[in-house]
């Protein structure tokens, strides 16, 4: 991977160089709140100490199925 952002990539181009920024989505996305987004739903994705379950192999039948 590339150290930076900076590096250039003779292989690949840039994400913006991909993305037409006239593009009805792309104005739409440039016209969000962003901050506010994130900020309101942060707390959900946030990392939360839960505790753990076992679970039996009859409850995953997919790791006891026999590859043929």
């Amino acid at each position: 991977m590339p150290e930076s952002a900076d590096t250039p990539d003779f292989f690949r181009p840039r994400l913006v160089e991909m993305i037409d920024l006239r593009h009805p989505l792309a104005v739409l996305a440039s016209c969000l709140p962003w901050a506010r987004i994130e900020g309101a739903r942060a707390p959900r994705f946030a990392r939360r100490e839960r505790a753990g379950r076992r679970s039996s192999a009859l409850a995953l039948p997919c790791l006891t199925r026999r590859v043929r």
